[in-house]
């Protein structure tokens, strides 16, 4: 900031003086030589002079009145809502070219600032009228937040006052009822005759095979006796409907389907309405959903030495969980291990060579249940963190090592578990590794072992889990009689399944994008490339390619952030799109494919009738005043 040059006369005769008399006749100083003095009295002097140069700036500054003109901001409703009228045409054309011609007198007198919103806010009157959701609070708490300190004259509220995500906007300006909100009403207050789909509820995922629910919420207006036809269609093939008449001239209702899963991936329905006479629109007579079918059930394998108790309870367990795909074999009877996501070993003895060959090769998860027959001292050459052997056995308890974090268990489950009878487990002189991670010590009557009941190691990339003891199936009828359910048992054999049977991820190069979007949601793709030594790296680039439900594909790369990568791919609208992403590497090429789904949004499509009601509430506690298009 420039100042007057007699400020800047003053302030330097006010730091002159101050230096001049404090070093001239100084009794401290006699003894310092006189070219001394003057050098500590020209610091001097450049050190006052800065100091009240800067409190001149804060004090002019305070001095200074400036005059800024107040701000109006206009707001426009940019939702879909907006056009279902009418008078859509005139929203499109006359309406907004008036709006603007608005704005610009009012820059006569105002700063003015244009927003469009819909479910965010953007500049600009745009008026393309393709928001997805409408939230109106969303304004009010924008323009406060970032014009807190600003000259807020007024805001021009223009919308059909239909929201349906946010709160409500009265609360918005409860704060802030000291600036004026005059609000312009669109669209239509009358109720139409229509018939729309509401909601569909549904799973997002459901296993190959098996049925599935889906729930159909659809209303009416001014359709009483009218009977329609409500129906579910796969690939634009009927897959089953119901008919319904409609009793009152405003109902909502809902139906219920059952639908059975077939072909693995996302499958595409539709969920459809008839029209009716004279409806106001189709539009919202249909919705799109997507299932996504999966043939992910973990395969296990039990593998035993003779039918036992324990493998009819474990059986039982699994065969209940929908999860859960098992099969029971005898060792002589296993021909392959690879395909199965675990293997439990009941009773171990050295009778499958495939058995040996896949625990020491660490290619597939293991779950040992070690009992009165199991061959101790040909399992211990299997090395699953225990050496040694005996021939007799004892009865130990369960006791819950707390300080295994990997396995969260409920109390109610430490708690029957802990006063369940005791397992049959063999005792001899075994040595156990120190690397053990440990879920449950045994005990014996109220004294804890330092052996291991249940516990983890790790071979090669596969995680082996033991249980030294047989006789678990007394845990489930102990859980039985004393919780009159099996849920504690049942929750506890899933931890250990989920525990051992979920693979960790080493995959030098990741690719994190999320399975499910809604239209207006911004998609975010991100990625990660390792070196050898597991450090992070984004030297080489990644291609990515897009692909939507036509087959075309769009190709761009991914944006290098500090260590990796990411990039935007905006909002996409609905629909199935299958990705790709690609890089070399030290020459190697790394690739990784996947499909997300963007969910339709229809909410703007549910209510049409205008709340002119609320625009007035609105203007009404801001002190401002409610107008029609007409009036601008």
């Amino acid at each position: 900031m420039k100042y007057s040059p007699f400020l800047h006369i003053v302030i330097i005769a006010i730091a002159f003086g101050y230096a001049f008399f404090l070093y001239r006749k100084d009794a401290l100083l006699e003894e310092v030589k006189a070219s001394m003095k003057w050098l500590m009295a020209i610091f001097r002097f450049f050190a006052m002079w800065i100091i009240l140069l800067l409190l001149l700036g804060i004090i002019v500054e305070n001095l200074i009145e400036r005059k800024e003109k107040p701000i109006v901001f206009i707001a426009h409703d940019d939702s879909e809502s907006v056009v279902l009228t009418k008078d859509s045409t005139y929203y499109r054309t006359t309406y907004l070219d008036e709006l603007k011609s608005t704005a610009e007198q009012l820059r006569e007198s105002f700063e003015v600032i244009e927003y469009s919103f819909s479910d965010f806010l953007e500049g600009g009157l745009k008026g393309q009228y393709n928001g997805k959701t409408t939230d109106i609070a969303k304004v009010f708490n924008q323009i406060f937040d970032q014009y807190s300190n600003r000259n807020i004259g007024a805001i021009v509220l223009s919308t059909d006052g239909i929201y349906n995500t946010g709160t409500n906007p009265i609360y918005a300006i409860s704060q802030r009822s000291f600036i004026p909100i005059y609000t312009v009403g669109l669209g239509d207050t009358n109720l139409v005759r229509d018939v729309k789909v509401d909601i569909v509820n549904h799973n997002d995922i459901a296993f190959l095979g098996n049925e599935f629910p889906v729930e159909i919420a659809f209303s009416g207006i001014k359709t009483v006796g009218e009977k329609v036809q409500v129906a579910i269609y796969q690939n634009e093939k009927l897959v089953t409907k119901q008919e319904h008449v409609f009793k009152s001239d405003y109902e909502q209702n809902k139906l219920l389907f059952n639908l059975r899963a077939q072909g693995i991936g996302f499958q595409k329905y539709m969920a459809q309405i008839s029209t009716v006479s004279n409806e106001f629109t189709v539009k919202n007579n249909t919705l799109t959903f997507y299932i996504e079918v999966i043939d992910g059930r973990q395969k296990i394998l039990i593998a035993h030495q003779a039918p036992h108790p324990d493998v009819a309870a474990l059986r039982y367990v699994m065969e209940n969980n929908q999860d859960y795909e098992i099969e029971v074999k005898d060792f002589k009877e296993v021909t392959s291990v690879t395909e199965y996501d675990l293997v439990v070993v009941h009773n171990y003895s050295p009778e499958s060579k495939i058995i040996d060959d896949a625990v020491g090769a660490g290619t597939v998860p293991f779950l040992f249940i070690n009992g009165l027959a199991t061959d101790m001292r040909s399992l211990q050459k299997l090395k699953i963190g225990f050496t040694g052997s005996g021939n007799s056995n004892e009865e130990v308890g369960f006791a819950h090592n707390i300080g295994f974090k990997d396995i969260l268990l409920s109390p109610k489950i430490i708690q029957t578990f802990s006063g369940a009878p005791p397992l049959h487990t063999p005792f001899g002189n075994y040595v156990y590794s120190d690397a053990l991670d440990i879920l449950a010590f045994q005990k014996v009557g109220n004294i804890q072992l330092d052996n291991p009941l249940i516990y983890f190691t790790t071979k090669e990339n596969s995680k082996i889990g033991v249980i030294m003891g047989e006789g678990i199936w007394r845990w489930r009828l102990h859980d039985q009689m004393r919780n009159l359910t099996t849920t504690n048992f049942e929750e506890l054999i899933g931890k250990l399944v989920t525990y051992l049977a979920v693979k960790e991820n080493k995959d030098p190069f990741k690719v994190t994008i999320l399975n499910e979007f809604s239209e207006g949601d911004e998609v975010i793709v991100k990625a990660e490339l390792y070196n050898k030594s597991y450090e992070l790296i984004n030297e080489p680039e990644v291609k990515f390619n897009l692909t939507d439900e036509a087959g075309i594909v769009f190709e761009s790369a991914l944006l290098k952030t500090a260590n990796a990568y990411e990039k935007s791919l905006g909002r996409l609208p609905f629909g199935l799109y299958s990705w790709e992403a690609k890089t070399t590497f030290q020459d190697k090429n790394y690739s990784k494919k996947g499909t997300f789904l963007v969910k339709e949004v229809k909410l703007e499509w549910l209510n049409t009738t205008a709340d002119h009601r609320l625009l007035r509430n609105i203007s009404q506690n801001s002190n401002g005043k409610f107008y029609f298009p007409n009036q601008l």
